[in-house]
C-alpha cells in the first residue's frame, strides 16, 4: 500500500524478492543471532532508511554504475541458488552445515544414498503435476476468444495457471495429513506474527553492526533489480520517477520492518501479468492481489504443509529465469569479438562477457553477499582497464569518396592508404591511457609488412588530454622516424596542443588539425617530397659509382 501510494507506477507490485532473501538468509548464517524477525526487521529498516536516504539526495542515478550485464548475472545467478538449495528438500535429506551454495549442492549430491523415498516422491508427484498445470493453462490462455465455449475454456486456464501454486500448497497439505502418522515428511514452521514491539525491542548494537554492510548490498541490489524489471514492463505512455521510486521503496521497506518483514522490490511475474491491465484497473487489481494472498496466508498458517511442496514451487518458478543464459552468454561473446577481434586477452578481461560471468559465477562459490561484492570489484575493475588500456581503431580511406571508415569492420569498404596509417583513439587521452596507446600502435606498427611514412592521429572522439598526456606526446613524438599529424581535433584540444607547445612539434598546417581529408592530402604530398629526394640521391651515387668505375 505505501509503494501505490508513493510510486509513480502502478503496474510495479513491490514484495520481498530473492535478493533480499538470500542476503539475510547469509547474514543468519554467518550470525550467532538466529532471531530471524529481529534481523529481518533490522536489515528492511536499515535498507529503507538508506533508499529515503537517496530519494532525499536525488541520487536515484547511482544505480546506473552497475551494468545491465552485471544485473542480469546477478538475477540469473540468484535463481540458481535458490534451485540448487532446493535440492536437500526436495530428497529428504537432513540439512548440512550452512556454506557456499555449489558446497551444499556438491554435499546433497553425495549424500544420494539417504534420500528419503516418500519425500523424493511426493516432491515428483507434486512437480509433475504443477508442471501439468502451468502448461495446460498457459496454452489455455492463449487461446482465440470468440464463442462462449473458448472464453469459458481461456477462462479457466487463466485461473488453473494462477492458482495452481496453491492448490500444490492444499493438495500437499492433504498428503501430509494423512502421512503424518508414517513419518518421513519434514513440514515447515508455523508462521509467526511478531508485534512491532517484538521486532524493535530485540535489536541489538551488534546486530546493528553485523548488519550494516549487508544491507548497503541488499539496498543497490534490490533497487537495481526493481528499476530493471520497471524497464521490462513500463509501457511508454507510462509516468516515471526515479526519485519517487526511492521514496516509496524506502517508505514500503520501512512499514515491512515492523512486523518482520524483509526490505520489498518489484516482482517481474506479477507486474507482467497486471502489465496488460490499464489505469485504475491495474491498481485495483495490485491492491486486490495483495489482499487476497494476505488473507489466504493467514488461514493458511494453521496448516501444515511439506517442507518438499514449497521447494517444488520454487523450482517451477525459479527454473526460467535460466532459459535466457545460453542466449545472453552467446551474444556477449559475440559483442566481445566484434569489439575486439585480435586482442584475447582484451576479450577475456575488458568486455561485458567477463562481467556477465564474473557476476554470474562468483555468488555461485563465495555466496550472494561476497559474490556481488566481488563482482561489483571487478566491474571497477574492467571499467578501468577499458579507459586505462590501449583502445583505437584503424582508419582507411574509402575508393572514389572523400570518405574515411574503420577496416576490417561489417559493412566497410575502407582499405589502406600507402604508406599512410591512421588510427583513431577511443575517447579522451589521460596518464592512463596516452603511453599505452603510443607502446601499442608502434608494436603494430614496426609489425607491418608495409612502409609507413606517415602516421595521421584522429582525434574525432578525444575532448581532452590531460597534463600527462600532452608531455608524453610531446616527448614521444619528438623522437619518431615517422611524420606524425594530428587532425578532427576539437576547439579545446587545438587549444590544449598550441598552449604546450607540441604544434612546434608536429609542424603542420592549421586546416589539417580539423579535417582528415586536408591531412591525407598534405601527407601523399609530402611522401611524394620524401620519395623524390630520396631518387636523386639514388642517381646522384650511381653516378658516381659508374663514373668511378670508368676511370
Amino acid at each position: 500500500m505505501a509503494y501505490l501510494l508513493l510510486g509513480s507506477l502502478p503496474l510495479l507490485s513491490v514484495q520481498s524478492g530473492s535478493t533480499a532473501a538470500l542476503c539475510l538468509g547469509e547474514l543468519l548464517a554467518s550470525s550467532e543471532d538466529a532471531d530471524l524477525a529481529a534481523i529481518a526487521g533490522l536489515l528492511a529498516v536499515l535498507v529503507g532508511a538508506m533508499h529515503f536516504l537517496m530519494g532525499l539526495l536525488d541520487l536515484g542515478a547511482a544505480v546506473e554504475l552497475f551494468s545491465q550485464p552485471l544485473l542480469r548475472a546477478r538475477t540469473g545467478a540468484a535463481a540458481l541458488i535458490v534451485l540448487l538449495g532446493q535440492t536437500e528438500t526436495l530428497l529428504g535429506l537432513s540439512d548440512r552445515v550452512q556454506s557456499t551454495p555449489i558446497r551444499r549442492f556438491v554435499t546433497a549430491c553425495s549424500s544420494i544414498r539417504e534420500i528419503c523415498p516418500r519425500t523424493a516422491g511426493l516432491s515428483a508427484a507434486l512437480l509433475t503435476v504443477l508442471l501439468i498445470c502451468k502448461v495446460v493453462g498457459q496454452r489455455g490462455a492463449q487461446l482465440e476468444r470468440g464463442s462462449v465455449a473458448r472464453n469459458l475454456c481461456a477462462g479457466g486456464c487463466t485461473v488453473l495457471q494462477t492458482s495452481a501454486n496453491l492448490a500444490i500448497l492444499v493438495a500437499a497439505a492433504v498428503v501430509q495429513k494423512y502421512m503424518a502418522d508414517m513419518g518421513g515428511l519434514e513440514s515447515l514452521e508455523r508462521f509467526e506474527t511478531p508485534s512491532p514491539e517484538y521486532v524493535f525491542q530485540r535489536w541489538t548494537l551488534q546486530q546493528f553492526v553485523d548488519t550494516l554492510p549487508t544491507a548497503a548490498l541488499t539496498a543497490f541490489l534490490t533497487l537495481g533489480s526493481h528499476l530493471t524489471v520497471a524497464e521490462r514492463v513500463r509501457r511508454p505512455t507510462d509516468s516515471w520517477n526515479p526519485r519517487r521510486e526511492l521514496f516509496a521503496l524506502g517508505s514500503a521497506s520501512l512499514l515491512a520492518a515492523l512486523v518482520g518483514g524483509m526490505p520489498v522490490m518489484a516482482n517481474l511475474a506479477i507486474c507482467q501479468a497486471l502489465q496488460g491491465a490499464a489505469g485504475g484497473l491495474a491498481t485495483f487489481g495490485n491492491i486486490f492481489g495483495h489482499l487476497v494472498a494476505f488473507v489466504t496466508v493467514s488461514q493458511l498458517s494453521s496448516f501444515d504443509f511439506p517442507r518438499c511442496a514449497v521447494s517444488v514451487i520454487l523450482v517451477v518458478e525459479f527454473a526460467p529465469l535460466l532459459r535466457s543464459l545460453p542466449r545472453e552468454i552467446w551474444h556477449l561473446w559475440q559483442q566481445a569479438c566484434l569489439t575486439s577481434p585480435n586482442s584475447t586477452l582484451r576479450l577475456i578481461v575488458a568486455s561485458d562477457l567477463s562481467i556477465y560471468s564474473i557476476a554470474f559465477l562468483s555468488p555461485l562459490v563465495f555466496g550472494i553477499v561476497n559474490g556481488s561484492l566481488i563482482a561489483v570489484c571487478m566491474q571497477v575493475a574492467v571499467s578501468l582497464s577499458r579507459f586505462a588500456g590501449p583502445g583505437y581503431v584503424h582508419i582507411g580511406h574509402v575508393p572514389g569518396t572523400t570518405t574515411y571508415d574503420e577496416i576490417g569492420v561489417p559493412g566497410s569498404s575502407a582499405v589502406h592508404l600507402e604508406k599512410i596509417v591512421i588510427t583513431r583513439p577511443l575517447g579522451p587521452r589521460w596518464f592512463g591511457n596516452a603511453a599505452a596507446n603510443t607502446r601499442a600502435a608502434r608494436r603494430e606498427r614496426r609489425n607491418l609488412d608495409r612502409e609507413i611514412l606517415v602516421a595521421i592521429a584522429d582525434w574525432r572522439m578525444v575532448s581532452f588530454l590531460d597534463e600527462t598526456a600532452l608531455m608524453h606526446y610531446k616527448r614521444e613524438w619528438s623522437n619518431l622516424d615517422v611524420k606524425v599529424l594530428v587532425t578532427n581535433a576539437c576547439a579545446t584540444v587545438r587549444r590544449q596542443i598550441k598552449e604546450c607547445g607540441l604544434t612546434d612539434v608536429l609542424q603542420q598546417p592549421e586546416e589539417t588539425l580539423v579535417d582528415l581529408h586536408a591531412a591525407v592530402l598534405w601527407a601523399q604530398d609530402y611522401i611524394k617530397t620524401v620519395e623524390s629526394s630520396r631518387v636523386v640521391i639514388g642517381m646522384s651515387a650511381n653516378r658516381r659509382s659508374s663514373a668511378q668505375t670508368a676511370d
